[in-house]
């Protein structure tokens, strides 16, 4: 047995040496959990937690349990730790753990606790998941295969949207007094509150992912809930998704010479289909020194552009709140050339055709199944957008979520090109088509984005659709180097451009 309070006095830096043995450290042999009946297994958080998708389809995340004398020492080292930290702001700290990890062992040695390394360990990694990480949900959040993490209510298992697996249940479950105080300390640490009068958040973690929150039974006969969003850290750019076969080389050519020619676009689908990945993966595309604005309800959009200033909604303290339709006035005051909006639901969607029809290149989703849905709801209450409003709108991108060998994938099903008619009223025609049986998408031969580009350009129908499929085998040929960064990206498009431009002035 080591004692803690020796390897305490031997550091230089507080929690040094201990902290590197306590990561050396296998605890596999403290998960209690059958390996061989598990379809795949993976590290979340080395070496202390573990994902194992199950025979059964179940996500069972592994950590190390306590024993008996662990638990009861985690309980008293917990309310100690927490009454040394009540003064302390761990929010301005640069790294928390370290900080923490000191107060750990601090504490320790205080309380006399003779422990080795390995139950430190354990005892360590729960007191950090409880004070800085996110408890039992913390190994989830750090799964990149992870987007979706949602409870439905108390005793209810957890549920992920796995990237692999789909909708899969989890091993954790919480009671009622655990999820109502776990929702409460979400709402902190996303800088908002939630409470019987205020019993609905959405919010943004400071992990970046997208939170909303359900409090008690006041608007959810289930209780208490919580649904979080996740983000990569890296966004989703033109090449994973042409990798990923959601949309296609060609497809996403035309996408670059519409974005790079200011043309405006509405995406649409259903939920969780990948609208707005999509519209962040094609605002690549847009020059790189060109003036953005974004405006969303949460941060979710993220560009390598310098020159883009991301706008939220928000609630003001005895202001009310900031909605979508006062950021997307305020933006038009700053001259943008690019204005991305993160979804239109309601009254900001006039002021976004406007935008259009005062040349700004506007970006937006839509919720909507088809664009015959789309358009129905645009021009009907309560949004009410009249036909003439439509001139400027020139591509309407659906995407879905279908099944392709039994697995769920998110796809682009239809690019269309929409027009207002001479006796005002509105047509489209796909320029792009999903061939579902082939898994694929195939160019109907005749685009008038292309048509006007190249009136700009001083070049032919042939022409364009040459340049288009020249820009898919560049976008092909990058793919086939990922990993590309997105700031390495957008330099290689923006070298494309620069040599495009050349060619257009021999």
């Amino acid at each position: 047995m080591v004692k803690i309070f020796r390897i305490f006095k031997a550091r230089e830096r507080p929690g040094h040496e201990l902290y590197d043995e306590i990561m050396e450290i296998d605890y596999s042999p403290f998960f209690e959990f059958d390996f061989d009946s598990s379809l795949e297994w993976y590290w979340l958080d080395k070496p202390f937690a573990m994902a194992a998708i199950s025979e059964e389809g179940v996500y069972n995340v592994l950590q190390p349990k306590l024993t008996g004398e662990e638990f009861a020492l985690i309980e008293k080292v917990h309310i100690t730790l927490r009454d040394r930290l009540f003064l302390e702001d761990l929010a301005q700290l640069e790294n928390k753990e370290a900080f923490l990890f000191e107060k750990f062992v601090e504490v320790l040695e205080d309380i006399g606790a003779k422990l080795d390394a390995t139950s430190a360990g354990k005892i360590w990694y729960h007191l950090r998941n409880s004070f800085i990480g996110y408890e039992r949900i913390d190994p989830l959040l750090r799964d990149p295969f992870i987007e979706d993490i949602s409870c439905n209510g108390y005793n209810l298992p957890v549920f992920v949207y796995h990237k692999a697996y789909g909708s899969i249940p989890t091993n954790i479950t919480y009671s009622q007094e655990e999820l109502d105080r776990f929702v409460l300390k979400l709402s902190q640490k996303a800088n908002s509150q939630v409470s019987l009068e205020r019993p609905l958040v959405d919010a943004t973690l400071p992990v970046g992912a997208r939170v909303q929150i359900t409090y008690r039974n006041v608007v959810s006969t289930r209780g208490s809930s919580f649904t979080i969003r996740m983000f990569s850290a890296e966004p989703i750019t033109p090449l994973d998704l042409i990798a990923w076969n959601t949309v296609s080389a060609e497809a996403m050519a035309l996408l670059w010479i519409a974005v790079e020619n200011g043309r405006n676009m509405i995406i649409i689908g259903g939920t969780a289909c990948g609208k707005t990945t999509m519209m962040n993966a094609v605002s690549f595309f847009i020059p790189t020194h060109s003036k953005i604005v974004s405006l969303e309800d949460t941060r979710e959009i993220q560009l390598p552009h310098q020159n883009w200033l991301p706008m939220v909604t928000r609630e003001v303290h005895g202001r009310g709140k900031v909605e979508m339709f006062d950021l997307l006035k305020a933006a038009l005051r700053q001259r943008p050339e690019y204005i991305i909006v993160g979804e239109i639901r309601g009254r900001e969607a006039a002021t976004l055709f406007q935008a259009m029809n005062t040349g700004h290149a506007v970006y937006s989703t839509f919720h909507a199944g088809d664009i015959e849905s789309a358009i129905n709801r645009l021009t009907h209450d309560p949004i009410n957008v009249p036909i003439a409003m439509f001139v400027p709108l020139d591509l309407v991108a659906v995407l879905n979520v279908e099944y392709v060998k039994g697995k769920a994938v998110r796809r682009l099903s239809d690019l269309h090109e929409i027009w207002v008619t001479r006796k005002g009223e509105l047509d489209y025609r796909a320029v792009f088509e999903r061939k579902a049986e082939e898994d694929r998408l195939e160019f109907r031969g005749e685009s008038r984005v292309l048509d006007r580009v190249g009136l700009r350009y001083g070049m032919s129908r042939e022409e364009m659709e040459e340049e288009m499929l020249n820009r898919a085998e560049f976008l092909k040929n990058l793919v086939s180097r990922r990993p590309v960064g997105m700031h390495e990206l957008l330099k290689e498009i923006d070298e494309y451009r620069k040599e495009f431009y050349r060619r257009l002035r021999r």
